[in-house]
């Protein structure tokens, strides 16, 4: 979710988002101004959380200033576990209803969000989306990709993934892992960490 507006109305947005949290969304001004002074240079958070309930576990969830409004980085449980994608686009769009759209709308600010459900070719290449496939419904998904033939398919996917220069994000690839591909989550996330290294290093490779 992103909120784009009148540069001049800034301010006032951010005041009327705080002001608005009070029901079972809340802002931390503590954890907000720590965040905040230990960014460089220094950003503009806003840091909200929302108790739990029957429909709904706690979040946090952040905003980070842009030049023209603000927008929504990640969503993430207050308690142990991780938010499945119905319950992150459930969470969202209670921050808009409760939060965002009422604020935008009275400063002039629009709200954009990207579709609910996504697939992997929204943030890969072609080329990269077929080659995870490949090597996730190849793989034995109790050995990782410790076996030479599912060692070679994961090695095939990241050099399509540096090739084609993608950035996903290594706790998107661990959640298709987990929730889409069934994949335990302790190895969903070995795997998203190993990537993350694994791809920083073929783009050190290629500058040195």
């Amino acid at each position: 979710m992103a909120i784009h507006g009148p540069i001049d109305k800034r301010p006032e947005l951010r005041e009327g988002l705080i002001a608005a949290a009070v029901g079972s969304w809340r802002v931390d001004l503590k954890r907000t101004e720590e965040v905040a002074h230990n960014t460089v240079p220094l950003e503009d958070v806003v840091l909200f959380q929302r108790d739990a309930d029957n429909d709904h576990p706690a979040v946090g969830l952040t905003l980070w200033g842009t030049e023209d409004g603000y927008y929504v980085p990640n969503i993430v449980p207050l308690e142990k576990g991780s938010l499945s994608f119905a319950q992150y686009n459930a969470l969202l769009k209670d921050f808009i209803a409760q939060i965002a759209e009422p604020v935008a709308t009275q400063f002039g600010f629009t709200i954009s969000t990207t579709q609910d459900q996504q697939t992997l070719e929204d943030w890969l290449s072609l080329e990269a989306a077929i080659k995870l496939k490949h090597f996730s419904g190849a793989a034995n998904k109790s050995t990782r990709a410790s076996h030479p033939s599912d060692q070679r398919r994961w090695f095939d996917f990241l050099v399509a993934v540096h090739r084609a220069d993608d950035k996903p994000d290594a706790d998107k690839l661990a959640r298709w892992l987990h929730e889409v591909d069934g994949w335990d989550q302790d190895s969903a996330h070995t795997l998203a960490a190993d990537f993350e290294t694994a791809v920083a290093l073929l783009a050190y490779y290629e500058e040195h």
